[in-house]
């Protein structure tokens, strides 16, 4: 049985979650750099050890109608593009939990209310909490060169 991890963190009231593979690291929340002319879901770049990195406002690029806490919560950098890309910074309200779920129990036909059926790569539940699995690539690619 093949089972996946991920990382479950809640953005914009909702619970969602990505491949714990593709996330990098997980930095507190610091204020972004505005970009002019930039998507209202980019927040801005961030000084990561001396590379910057792009901040998207998870639950803005979503489309849940509220922004993610522009304070108190967390930035996950997630790979995009493969190795050589730079990550990308997923502003999110919290950061909830690191959990391995069968994928058999995962439902990738499911879509929830509120959220863009092309964004959910499966829905499903680890401790009884429900979880939408996003599909990164189809949230990040229209907002980021």
């Amino acid at each position: 049985m093949t089972a996946l991890r991920l990382l479950l963190f809640r953005a914009g009231g909702q619970v969602f979650a990505v491949e714990a593979g593709a996330v990098r690291e997980i930095l507190p929340s610091s204020p972004p750099t505005r970009l002019p002319g930039a998507p209202d879901a980019v927040c801005g770049l961030i000084n990561v050890r001396g590379l910057l990195v792009t901040v998207v406002d998870a639950a803005r690029a979503i489309g849940t109608g509220q922004a993610s806490a522009a304070s108190g919560g967390s930035i996950i950098l997630v790979e995009r593009g493969g190795l050589a890309a730079r990550p990308v910074g997923l502003a999110v309200d919290e950061v909830l939990d690191l959990v391995t779920v069968p994928a058999a129990s995962l439902d990738d036909q499911a879509s929830l209310p509120g959220v863009r059926p092309d964004l959910v790569r499966a829905v499903g539940a680890a401790g009884g909490l429900p979880f939408v699995q996003l599909a990164t690539d189809v949230l990040l690619d229209p907002l980021l060169p």
